[in-house]
């Protein structure tokens, strides 16, 4: 059955309608904006107090960013089983990260579809992790507007909605972030949400460069990683964020660290045993599903 709140059916819409993401940049910056602007005024004004207990917060605001990242990615694979869960889950996490959900899955799916080549939006291939880390949202802007003029370049307009995403986009960000102030406040907008945020861009970049391993030859072999403390407590938060490697093998784990067991691994390889178990009849089918995606 079509499902219209799907990930891959709005990547679909990406790829098929030339004003439809400067469409949703558009009303997300209306959205926004307009409650942005009814919170300001209701901000308490006071002083920013610090206490040495605001140190729980930050550590609180860290471990949001690995959670959010975790969901937010889940959800653009569509690994939450409810299909309205999924949708709320990931729409919040894309409010949360400032850019959007449907940006999101659009910087995602061209992420599984080109892995590695040059419209790969978070391709490391030849930075150092402090250029990849500080300007993440640049390549991803830069990689987004070469697929969108791939598949909508020779449209009569496209230099207008070309020139529609760039502008409407950066506008939605800033007006998601003074929604975050109107609502927290200054001082929890310092220490809990700009901290989640570095949090959860330091964790995603560490994923893609540190698992996307460039080789002698300029191959790139994909890796897990679960070899020391800081990896077993990320990936526990996370819900095995560096692993990888798992995760290209099959994107339809909330978990990739489960694809270790028998039944991961039969659910993956397993063709034969797919007409006795529904739960695997209904992967499959999900992974078919997202193949056909991919395509596109």
């Amino acid at each position: 059955m079509f499902n219209i709140l799907a990930p891959a059916t709005i990547f679909k819409r990406i790829s098929e309608r030339p004003y439809y993401l400067v469409g949703q940049y558009f009303y997300d910056c209306l959205l926004w904006g307009t409650l942005a602007v009814l919170g300001f005024f209701n901000i308490q004004r006071h002083e920013w107090n610090y206490h040495y207990t605001d140190f729980v917060v930050v550590i609180l605001a860290i471990i949001m960013g690995w959670l959010v990242s975790s969901f937010i990615h889940n959800t653009a694979h569509n690994n939450i089983k409810n299909k309205y869960i999924n949708r709320v889950v990931g729409e919040f996490c894309g409010l949360w990260v400032m850019y959007g959900f449907k940006n999101f899955i659009l910087i995602h799916i061209l992420h599984h579809k080109y892995s590695d080549q040059e419209l790969d939006p978070v391709n490391p291939k030849g930075m150092s992790f402090f250029k990849f880390l500080t300007a993440p949202m640049r390549y991803m802007i830069r990689t987004g507007s070469k697929y969108m003029e791939l598949k909508h370049g020779e449209h009569r307009h496209f230099k207008m909605i070309k020139f529609g995403h760039y502008f409407f986009f950066h506008l939605s960000v800033v007006a998601r972030l003074f929604f975050f102030y109107s609502v927290l406040g200054g001082k929890y907008f310092v220490i809990f949400y700009m901290v989640s945020l570095v949090s959860n861009i330091s964790i995603l970049a560490h994923i893609n460069y540190i698992c996307h391993k460039e080789l002698p030859n300029g191959d790139v072999e994909i890796l897990n990683f679960d070899h020391n403390i800081y990896y077993k407590v990320a990936n526990f938060i996370t819900c095995g964020g560096y692993y990888h490697k798992n995760h290209h093998l099959n994107q339809n784990l909330f978990d990739p660290r489960e694809l270790k067991t028998k039944r991961s691994e039969e659910r993956l390889i397993n063709e034969s045993q797919a007409e006795t178990s529904s739960e695997v009849e209904q992967s499959s089918k999900q992974e078919l599903y997202w193949k056909s995606i991919l395509r596109l």
